[in-house]
């Protein structure tokens, strides 16, 4: 049976219409898997000081169905799929709002050794081999998107501060989205109407950082690329709207 929790909607997670969506789902995604984790002790408040160890998150695709408002109280859905292999692993999550689905999609996570800086088998951290559950579900793939720079420009230089942290001592995910977002004015994103995005994470990015955020658009495609000074990759991310946005707009 999938993971449980009711929760409500979030002013503080909403868009500058009011209404939750895309950087908003992904808050309750990560929300949804930190208390499935927790459920057996496994989370980010016990590792670091049992396993020296943590949490990290490679991947992430959400689909909006309908942003959500303040109509009703939400239920998130989470469930870990089979292991495909000993290291990455990934959750599926659904949110649903009055009985219909509202977001959808998944994360791909795995342990990372905070002393070796290198990712762990799931046995290092002692992980209850039946938590993985096959349960029938309409949920995309992974996209797949290209992880490079290629044919994009230079939008501005973000820094990384102290308050972008998390526990591993990089930019917590959550605030690639909102980097990525404040490529482009409000005007923009009311008219690309994003439904769909899928972020990788390559590298770490760290406090004090300068980081070149880049973009490229194609119809109805925003490809975004957060480089490290030396040229290497950080991000990676592909905003997918409603509608198409020429690239001088």
């Amino acid at each position: 049976m999938p993971f449980v929790q009711k929760d409500y909607p979030q002013y503080h997670y909403a868009d500058d219409d009011g209404l939750i969506g895309l950087r908003g789902a992904m808050y309750y995604f990560q929300n949804i898997h930190t208390w499935h984790l927790h459920s057996v002790g496994k989370g980010n408040d016990v590792l670091p000081q049992k396993y020296q160890a943590g949490w990290i998150y490679t991947r992430y695709h959400v689909l909006l169905k309908q942003k959500i408002d303040y109509s009703g109280e939400l239920t998130l859905r989470a469930w870990m799929e089979p292991y495909r292999q000993p290291v990455l692993v990934n959750e599926n999550v659904e949110i649903l709002q009055n009985g219909k689905l509202a977001a959808c999609g998944k994360l791909e996570c795995c342990v990372f050794s905070l002393t070796r800086q290198r990712p762990l088998r799931l046995s290092a951290i002692e992980f209850p081999e039946d938590f993985a559950e096959d349960v029938p579900n309409d949920i995309p793939d992974f996209l797949g998107i290209e992880k490079t720079a290629d044919g994009t420009e230079e939008r501005y230089i973000r820094t990384v501060r102290a308050s972008d942290l998390d526990v591993n001592r990089h930019m917590n995910n959550l605030h690639y989205i909102a980097m990525f977002q404040d490529a482009y004015d409000s005007a923009f994103w009311h008219a690309f109407a994003p439904n769909e995005m899928e972020i990788c994470f390559m590298s770490q990015c760290r406090e004090g950082e300068e980081i070149s955020v880049r973009s490229r658009i194609t119809g109805n495609t925003v490809h975004f690329a957060a480089l490290h000074q030396d040229g290497r990759i950080a991000a990676a991310a592909d905003f997918k709207g409603q509608n198409c946005i020429h690239p001088d707009q």
